[in-house]
């Protein structure tokens, strides 16, 4: 039968009610024809709702013929429906005839024998009508098709019968204007049908609990998109009822979606971050609630949208709009474009179908029909980077919140799970918490409800937090944290790029990150890093900071990390082999400040200097791996040259303890390697002005080079007296002869081998330094210095050579010869700069500023003071910016700065009092207290009284 009966397309029989502004090319798909719905169809979609509460009232009316002849209505809209083929007139005829009726019998009245009588007879025209109906309907599906215009003449038949009827029954009743209109079903609108509603209900009010049947069965059917789904329908959530550090953000993106211009908006962040809080919140907007009827305002849960099957459902669904098939998004579009009411469409978690990873395409074409009807505005949330391309979206990222919001959410929802009790620790324990969570306000929201159910501390929290992750924080399965970051790795997307995962388990090693050009190095496995890099990005499981790629900071989320690190997603081999990773990249950019590389090392170091450190933390005490113990000391004398710190300088020295005691100790190796740790830490200390720590270290380290298994190792025994040497001085606790022996001993273990130029010129720089501290005249101090100073030249040693010029400096300074001693002070800072060693050039910029202020150049000396400020507050030396900011209130005060130069020397007197267990910290204290007791009461400086304060001269 199929090969004899092509099947014909069908076509379009009721062309001539789509509306004439309708633009078809936004709501059909080529080649498709559909059936515009009118406002009549509108209510027969829900007419069932509507004809069983007429029914309602007719069994209430003591006339049993007015409900048989409800029935017999109900009957021929039923059977009508089932046909599909012409039959919305006829429906639409049997309805206003269902209307009529019932309006026009009387209530608690006796109804006459000819309205019975008509009444009758209408039964018997539907009658006869369900009879042909039901012929219709009982044709084979091909004799639908083949005799579809004989079927329409039979239906128009119909059609015709009511109408005449309808004007029979009315010619009786020529005041019942509403009748006549209701002959005519194009003309039908919602307000004739309320308007007969309304009478409807005065005359039956007797009936009033039946008669709110009727009403609330029009409104279902009148309001917009009411129609029922083959998808159940979702209420739309409450909004939050507190939302904190996003008001200002609300409001604008209310103000985004009330305008026709840009009411494109999509938030994306990730999970937990509260896109749906905010948008929700949005929706509830005052300004939203102006332009958008909350019957106009719809929200579609995407959540479960894993297809773009399912999110056309979902749409229908949320939306009311029926149709005879959901797999085209034409009804729901031509529904849409009925009328240019402005509507508002929130499509939360858009995620989920977004990257799905099966069929983003269709999405897609879903999405960008949608935005193309220019009255309806879009709000779109999705956990992603992106938002979706072919729209031009106001795209709004959610950030974490800062501190202050942070810290009042947390407070607030603390105190409602406890019961109205206020947090008790708070400050510094609450913000650092806060950080480790990321000030997600999920996160918060979990963890300040679990902690106010138990009253616990945030410190208690803390400690919960590193030791479980995220599983710490308790909720329902859908709002865990743990659950909202595995439904953000779960996605398709994700897992379609292998290589994303790979990449997420090597940055959530990483504290800090790592920016694009270091990419290639911790992730040397990959193939393609960076569509990795891409691919979660759009995932919104990692950050990318602003910037081009090489220099733009990538990072992982502190809750997602905390999670790949306690759920069991990051192998050993993993591990193993970030740990390696490290370990060489440290030891590839181990370099001293005379090393022409030191400065491009030092920045390498720098730009990863968080993770290093975190990593090389996480050494195992009792099995390191093989590079491990090398790598924390390389990496601890870089740190103490830049940016002291005993956290890892402590932890070389433990594990290099533990390796010496594990039976190594007769192991020149494992030896050397602890004389090295004691080294890096006492040199560290030294760095931090804690001279006396410092020389428990370098004593050691020095006792132990000396005996090493083996042999001594004369060299670094010698660097360590020199050293040692050094903070004696500093402390000036030690008798000269004492200090005589270990600058002897040091220099004749540096020069202990005669072709080794550098440790001799070392040995003499340490020597000359020793001179200068002795108070000898420059006679016998400026020789050793300028015959090391020779031989650093000779060798290229630019930090020396630095070193030498900037004593050379102080040496002539001392002796008030500043026009010799500044052009060697310059010239230090010059080459210390080249090596990027900070405390080197805090140094040559300390003898450079003292020179210009004996000199009187106070304007320049401000800009160097500046400097070298910067410098001791990045070295974290108390001394040391305790000494600039006396030099700086000295400058401000001969620039007759009286409020600058009480505020510098109240902060050197509060930084002289951190070292006040030493004679310079001591008499650091006296001077700046003087110069304060000076300066208190004035209310101007002249020069007379800037010559009465007392210089910074002790320290040269």
């Amino acid at each position: 039968m199929a090969g004899c009966f092509p099947w014909p397309r069908r076509r379009n029989t009721a062309a001539a009610k789509i509306p004439m502004d309708l633009n078809l090319s936004d709501s059909l798909s080529d080649g498709e024809n559909l059936t515009m719905p009118t406002t009549a169809m509108y209510s027969i979609s829900g007419g069932r709702a509507l004809a069983e509460a007429i029914e309602a009232v007719a069994d209430l009316v003591p006339l049993p013929f007015l409900s048989t002849f409800v029935q017999v209505a109900i009957k021929v809209l039923e059977e009508a429906t089932a046909i599909e083929e012409n039959v919305k007139d006829l429906q639409a005829r049997v309805y206003s005839l269902m209307l009529a009726v019932v309006d026009t019998v009387p209530v608690n009245k006796k109804t006459s024998l000819e309205l019975q009588d008509k009444i009758r007879k209408l039964q018997s025209i539907l009658d006869k009508i369900l009879g042909d109906v039901q012929k219709i309907k009982e044709q084979k599906k091909w004799l639908l098709l083949f005799f579809r215009n004989l079927n329409k003449e039979r239906v128009d038949r119909c059609v015709d019968r009511l109408n005449a009827a309808l004007q029979q029954f009315n010619a009786g009743f020529p005041s019942r204007s509403s009748l006549s209109i209701l002959i005519f079903p194009q003309v039908v609108s919602q307000l004739h049908v309320e308007d007969l509603l309304e009478k409807i209900r005065a005359d039956y009010s007797v009936f009033a609990a039946q008669l709110n049947r009727i009403e609330d069965a029009v409104n279902r059917t009148t309001r917009p998109h009411n129609a029922p789904s083959a998808h159940s329908r979702q209420d739309m959530p409450p909004p939050t009822r507190k939302l904190y550090g996003r008001d200002s953000l609300i409001e604008e993106i209310a103000t985004l979606l009330a305008s026709e211009d840009a009411s494109r908006v999509c938030i994306t962040g990730a999970g937990g971050m509260g896109k749906t809080s905010v948008a929700l919140a949005v929706v509830d907007n005052p300004t939203i609630k102006n332009v958008f009827p909350k019957e106009f305002i719809f929200w579609v849960p995407c959540v479960e949208a894993k297809s773009s099957d399912l999110l056309r459902r979902i749409l229908y669904a949320q939306l009311r709009v029926t149709a005879e098939t959901y797999d085209s998004l034409d009804t729901l579009l031509l529904e849409l474009n009925a009328t240019k009411q402005r509507r508002l469409i929130l499509l939360d978690n858009f995620e989920t179908p977004w990257l799905s990873g099966e069929d983003q395409v269709k999405v897609e074409h879903i999405l960008l029909r949608l935005a193309k009807l220019s009255h309806i505005a879009l709000l779109v949330t999705m956990t992603s980077g992106f938002p979706p391309g072919g729209i031009e979206w106001e795209h709004r990222p959610l950030s974490p919140l800062d501190f202050a919001a942070a810290s009042a959410a947390f407070k607030s929802k603390y105190r409602d799970a406890a019961g109205g009790h206020e947090l008790v620790e708070d400050g510094p324990q609450l913000d650092e918490f806060l950080t480790s969570i990321g000030r997600i306000p999920l996160a918060i929201t979990l963890a300040a409800t679990s902690g106010g159910r138990l009253r616990i501390s945030p410190s208690d929290l803390l400690r919960d937090w590193r030791r479980s992750g995220p599983g710490m924080m308790s909720g329902t399965e859908a709002l865990s944290m743990n659950q909202t970051i595995h439904s953000s790795l779960d996605n398709g997307f994700v897992k379609a790029n292998p290589e994303a995962l790979k990449l997420l388990a090597i940055l959530s090693l990483l504290p800090a990150g790592t920016i694009g050009n270091n990419l290639d190095r911790w992730a040397a496995s990959l193939n393609s890093p960076r569509v990795a890099v891409e691919t979660l990005r759009v995932a919104a499981l990692i950050e990318q900071g602003d910037g081009p790629f090489g220099a733009a900071r990538i990072f992982v989320h502190p809750t997602i990390q905390s999670y790949m690190l306690h759920n069991g997603h990051l192998s050993p081999e993993a591990r193993n082999t970030v740990y390696d990773i490290c370990h060489s990249f440290v030891l590839d950019h181990k370099s001293t400040p005379d090393d022409r590389k030191f400065k491009s090392d030092v920045e390498a170091l720098s730009a990863e200097e968080l993770n290093i450190q975190g990593l090389l933390m996480e050494t195992d005490v009792l099995a390191p791996r093989s590079k491990a113990i090398d790598a924390l000391i390389a990496f601890t004398f870089y740190q103490a040259l830049t940016k002291p710190s005993t956290v890892v300088a402590s932890h070389a020295l433990k594990v290099a303890q533990a390796v010496y005691d594990s039976g190594l100790a007769a192991n020149r190796e494992a030896a050397s390697r602890l004389a090295e740790a004691h080294h890096c830490l006492g040199k560290t200390y030294f760095e931090l002005d804690k001279f006396e720590e410092a020389c428990v270290h370098l004593q050691e380290a020095r006792a132990r080079f000396k005996d090493l298994p083996g042999g001594a190792d004369l060299t670094r025994s010698g660097e360590c007296s020199l050293e040692l040497l050094n903070a004696w001085m500093y402390m000036q606790t030690e008798d000269d002869d004492d200090l005589q022996s270990l600058v002897e001993e040091g220099r004749a273990n540096l020069a202990h081998d005669t072709n080794d130029k550098y440790s001799i010129a070392r040995g003499l720089l340490g020597y000359s330094d020793f001179l200068w501290w002795s108070d000898l005249p420059d006679e016998e101090v400026l020789p050793p210095l300028l015959s090391a100073n020779a031989l650093f030249d000779e060798l290229d040693c630019l930090a020396s050579s630095a070193e030498c010029l900037c004593l050379l400096a102080r040496t002539h300074a001392c002796s008030a010869e500043y026009d010799i001693a500044l052009p060697f002070a310059r010239s230090a800072v010059e080459k210390a700069e080249q090596t990027g060693a900070v405390a080197l050039i805090s140094r040559t910029l300390r003898i450079t500023a003292l020179c210009l202020v004996d000199l009187r150049s106070y304007e320049e000396a401000l800009g160097v003071i500046t400097k070298l400020l910067a410098a001791c507050q990045a070295l974290g030396a108390p001394l040391g910016v305790a000494q600039s900011l006396e030099l700086l209130g000295y400058s401000c005060a001969a620039k007759l700065d009286l409020a600058g130069a009480r505020r510098a020397y109240d902060g050197a007197r509060l930084h002289f009092a951190r070292k006040q267990c030493s004679v310079m910290g001591e008499q650091g204290v006296e001077r700046c207290s003087l110069s304060l007791a000076q300066l208190q009461g004035r209310t101007a400086i002249d020069m007379d009284f800037f010559h009465t304060i007392a210089k910074p001269a002790p320290w040269y």
